[in-house]
Parts: C-alpha cells; structure tokens; sequence
C-alpha cells in the first residue's frame, strides 16, 4: 500500500474512532470500517490484511506513518492497537 493512502487510512480510522467514542480499537475491530472504506478488499482472518500492512511498516522503520498506531512488542508477537490522538 503506498505511503499516501496509509496515512490517509490513519486519518480515517481516528475520525471512526472518535466517531463510535472508542478509547481503543484492535485491527479486526476496524477492518469492516476500512473494507467499506475501499482500503481492503475483504477482512481475512480477523485483520490479517492490516496486521500485514503494519508489519511491513514495523520492518521499514515506518510506523510513524499512523501516529495513533501503539504496538506491544513480546518476546514472539507484536499487539497492534489504534488509539485517539488527543488535539
């Protein structure tokens, strides 16, 4: 996915989330928002195709593309969650 159309995925899922007030949100809670956004296809096994794309950015040193992206980094796995960004 290119750089422009990741940080404009960034802008719309914090205007969902300020939308639906959420404090939090794991990518298989946004992927039915970004389907029908058009940034995905179709949702894969809970927010694979999202989880991928932030793996990739995690492997280019890219993640600040989605300043409202928080990753809790284990010994194996990475936990991806999206947040508000307070203004």
């Amino acid at each position: 996915m290119e750089e422009s159309k990741i940080i404009k995925m960034g802008y719309s899922i914090q205007a969902f989330m300020q939308k639906e007030k959420l404090e939090s949100a794991k990518p298989k809670d946004l992927m039915p928002y970004l389907v029908e956004q058009g940034y995905f296809t179709k949702d894969q096994r809970e927010g694979l195709p999202l989880r991928n794309i932030l793996r990739d950015l995690d492997d280019e040193n890219k993640l600040y593309l989605l300043p409202n992206l928080q990753a809790d980094r284990k010994e194996v796995n990475t936990f991806w969650s999206f947040v508000i960004i307070d203004k």
